[in-house]
């Protein structure tokens, strides 16, 4: 049996949502795997809460993600070591020893980001990724495409290794369950989810502007917005200051994670508005727990939700009304996605992508360190 792959991975994003649940999973899985030898830079006390299995080394790194002092006192990998950089803002001192993961090109793509300050760095980091890293993982083909079509020559370092769900945990919950939390939460009339919405690029607001219409004409049907704590990010606060239908907007408090998929199996309808997205975890969540969902056609997401949702345009409040409409109307199309959307979000594994990424990890270190 060979050696195993010596890989040094920088692991601050521990803890954190987004990105940081991709990391967590990931290293869940990747420190029971004999072909990699797993150093973690990060903090000791976080890796030691999310990982209490790592027996590896750590070292110690603490300083903040997209600062100059991480560029500068990023760890020395060792010999014959490969380091994983989990987002774009790899040590540019070493990615030519690196196999960095791009998720998405927001800050390039996304008129949020369009300080020049925010433009200048992706740009920066993401073109040193192109030209210099030995391999670069993509979440989906459409940031793939992206990549390359803003950086022209990375074509045959770059591949795509799907993110996962966690099917032991986002699948359809037993209905007993589901009354039981709806009672908890009052949820007592029929309604639609939003989740994961602090960014303006998610497109909620589009979706209470789009619904107005309905809710004009008497449609009983509420919005559930989740993943904000219980506080709406600035944008949805101003465009609900003199929103006539406040009623019918419910932003829900903190859920663990055991109850996420209790409230996609509540909801009557999951709606996916996003203009970007790199993956889209609560799309493939979403299906997985059997919820019928509608989605944006834009960026990765119809990648991800394949044949199962109904697409609107995220620009178009007339699209968005007919295919919503469209779900709540028609039972057949409603069983069809119960039954279809786990089979779907079933392509998306966590073991899968962490294959995928030891067999790169190996092609990398034989590429660097084998004559």
């Amino acid at each position: 049996m060979s050696k195993p792959v010596q890989v040094l991975y920088d692991a601050r994003m521990l803890g954190y949502s987004g990105i940081g649940t991709q990391v967590e999973a990931v290293l869940q899985r990747l420190v029971k795997r004999p072909e990699v030898a797993l150093t973690l830079a990060g903090h000791p006390d976080t890796i030691q809460k999310h990982l209490p299995q790592f027996e590896g080394r750590i070292r110690t790194f603490t300083d903040p993600i997209y600062s100059i002092r991480e560029q500068i006192r990023f760890p020395r990998p060792g010999k014959n070591q490969i380091i994983h950089s989990p987002h774009y803002n790899g040590a540019i001192k070493f990615l030519n020893r690196s196999l960095v993961v791009v998720h998405d090109l927001i800050h390039l793509d996304s008129a949020e980001f369009s300080s020049p300050i925010y433009r200048a760095y992706a740009s920066f980091f993401l073109g040193q990724v192109a030209r210099r890293a030995p391999a670069i993982a993509t979440v989906s083909d459409y940031s793939r495409e992206r990549m390359i079509a803003n950086f022209p020559g990375c074509e045959e370092r770059i591949v795509t290794i799907h993110n996962g769900i966690d099917h032991s945990l986002f699948r359809v919950p037993k209905k007993s369950v589901v009354d039981a939390f709806r009672k908890k939460h009052r949820l007592k009339n029929p309604f639609g989810l939003c989740v994961g919405i602090g960014k303006k690029h998610k497109n909620v607001d589009f979706v209470i502007r789009s619904l107005k219409t309905l809710w004009d004409g008497g449609l009983q049907l509420d919005l559930c917005i989740a993943g904000t704590g219980g506080k709406l990010p600035g944008y949805l606060e101003k465009a609900l200051e003199t929103f006539e239908h406040k009623e019918r907007i419910r932003v829900l408090p903190f859920f663990d994670k055991e109850e996420l998929p209790v409230l996609y199996g509540a909801a009557d309808v999951f709606i996916m508005p996003s203009l970007i997205e790199g993956f889209g975890f609560p799309l493939a969540e979403a299906m997985a727990c059997g919820t019928p969902v509608i989605s944006s056609r834009r960026s990765s997401l119809p990648e991800v939700g394949g044949d199962v949702p109904l697409y609107f345009d995220p620009e178009s409040e007339s699209e968005l009304r007919e295919v919503l409409l469209r779900v709540l109307e028609d039972k057949r199309i409603r069983s069809s996605m119960k039954k279809e959307g786990p089979v779907q979000a079933k392509r998306f594994t966590w073991d899968d992508h962490v294959q995928s990424l030891v067999t790169l990890y190996q092609s990398v270190h034989r590429k660097l360190y084998t004559t």
